[in-house]
């Protein structure tokens, strides 16, 4: 998820570099530096075994209600 997440971003900053600086643009942006960084902090948290199993199962869930939003 996480490199999908960065390479999506790339993009976004590409539009923006080339002057496209449409509201939609910007706010997907925005949301998707914020799910990087809430990304980055899940991971961090599994890395040092410091997320139980049933957080982490909440966790994913949210993540794939959030994916799943933004889809449709």
């Amino acid at each position: 998820m996480l490199p999908e997440s960065q390479a999506f971003l790339d993009e976004l900053n590409e539009e923006i570099k080339n002057g496209n600086e449409e509201k939609e643009i910007i706010e997907a942006k925005k949301d998707v530096v914020s799910f990087i960084e809430e990304l980055s902090q899940i991971l961090k948290l599994i890395e040092e075994k410091k997320l139980s199993n049933k957080d982490a199962k909440d966790m994913y869930k949210k993540i794939s209600n959030m994916i799943d939003e933004h889809e449709h």
